[in-house]
């Protein structure tokens, strides 16, 4: 991959109390789909703000090289069509520092926690008020979009049920 940015982040699998979801406001409608996906990836994102974005990322773990790149409708439009199947959607909440990601169809029930990092060795500040967080799930590829994204929507709903009946149910 070219130029980029590294990207320092962590995510964590977290319970989110029924109660509290209705207190974060609508929070960001994110739609993914990946055109290639693995330890290199290739994704286009609608639903923020400063419009249709395409990443492309490269490692796995902590820290990751990224490079971002705003396209036009037109483009997204061809990005979501090579991507096919593998589309994700998601509802973002910013929290301070952190974002939650709230999952929707074969994974509805997924809550990811994640926040990003100026250096690796930062001090992780403490987690938004009321969430539980269940493991860090940084280095654990099944957790990252692209590969939530290659799975079928059936695969998706029997990793969400396993993510959290290791630790006693949803």
């Amino acid at each position: 991959m070219g130029k980029g940015t590294f990207e320092i982040e962590r995510r964590y699998l977290v319970r989110v109390p029924w109660e509290l979801w209705g207190t974060l406001g609508a929070g960001w409608r994110l739609r993914q789909g990946y055109v290639t996906a693995g330890p290199t990836s290739v994704r286009i994102r609608v639903g923020e703000p400063r419009g249709a974005v395409l990443a492309c990322k490269a490692g796995t773990g902590i820290r990751r090289l990224e490079v971002e790149a705003r396209v036009s409708t037109e483009m997204a439009e061809a990005l979501f069509a090579a991507a096919g199947d593998r589309v994700i959607e998601k509802v973002r909440y910013v929290l301070g520092p952190w974002e939650l990601d709230r999952f929707g169809g074969g994974l509805e029930g997924l809550a990811l926690l994640e926040i990003e990092l100026e250096r690796e060795d930062d001090i992780v500040p403490e987690p938004p008020g009321g969430i539980d967080i269940i493991r860090e799930v940084t280095d654990d590829n099944q957790f990252t979009s692209s590969g939530l994204a290659c799975m079928s929507e059936e695969a998706q709903q029997r990793f969400v049920s396993a993510a959290y009946s290791q630790v006693g149910g949803c």
